[in-house]
């Protein structure tokens, strides 16, 4: 009895180990949720801030153009600017911290974040269409940020590049999980980021229509038929990119464990 005790009690403790370690998935999941979560609370409160900021500058208007003041040849800039600044450097600050507590490495720390501030993008339309039903579509044209030049675009823009950068990297932290080796690449930065800088120019493509530059030109300030010239071949160039790179490392396994 003594002996078979003994011997019993060690193998139950090795059985569960073992069902531990064989399931590290799982609590990959469960950290994907809870960042999930997270970005979505978190989205609510920039619905919030953004609603209160709509109803004290612009009225509560949702609409263009936007209120600029020029004073001989410069931009004058609400003192609360920096303030705003600061409040907008603080949100990416906490996505990436949820990045950072989120993932076990430098990949899944970055992937993270990605997710977080991608679902908090989304979110963050969703949550302003439940409180103020806006925007009335996907097409409705929205000031995404301001500095240092005025972000513009059709809110399917953003929401697009948003919906990839969630699904990128969860892609990245299942394949991570399941035994793969990502190699970044300084080719790969180079493509993928070079391909986030031209969507950038393509949202602040408008910029002096949307600031009314006092140049002599006769801006309207109501957005002009957005660059998807621009956008479209960099999201897709961007994309399929990513793509080859994934499907190359699941076809012939290089790095994996």
């Amino acid at each position: 009895m003594i002996t078979h005790s003994t011997r019993f009690t060690p193998v139950r403790k090795d059985e569960d180990m073992n069902e531990v370690a064989v399931n590290p998935l799982q609590g990959t999941i469960r950290r994907w949720v809870w960042v999930v979560i997270f970005a979505t609370a978190f989205a609510y409160v920039e619905s919030a801030v953004v609603v209160y900021l709509r109803e004290i500058y612009f009225a509560g208007a949702f609409e263009f153009p936007i209120v600029t003041v020029w004073k001989n040849g410069r931009h004058v800039l609400d003192p609360l600017i920096l303030v705003e600044m600061g409040r907008e450097a603080a949100t990416v600050v906490m996505l990436a911290a949820i990045g950072v507590i989120a993932g076990s490495s430098a990949l899944q720390r970055f992937c993270f974040f990605m997710i977080a501030f991608a679902v908090w993008d989304i979110f963050y339309y969703v949550w302003l269409w439940v409180i103020l039903r806006w925007p009335e579509s996907l097409m409705t044209w929205d000031l995404l940020f301001y500095l240092p030049l005025p972000w513009v675009g059709p809110v399917v823009a953003p929401v697009l590049i948003a919906a990839t950068m969630v699904a990128a990297g969860s892609i990245l932290v299942y394949l991570v999980e399941k035994g793969f080796t990502i190699r970044w690449h300084w080719v790969d930065w180079v493509v993928e980021l070079g391909c986030g800088f031209l969507l950038i120019v393509a949202f602040c493509w408008d910029w002096k229509n949307i600031l009314r530059v006092p140049d002599g030109n006769a801006y309207s300030g109501i957005p002009n038929p957005f660059a998807w010239w621009l956008f479209l071949p960099a999201y897709l160039v961007a994309v399929i990119y990513f793509a080859v790179r994934v499907n190359r490392t699941l076809r012939t396994g290089m790095g994996s464990r």
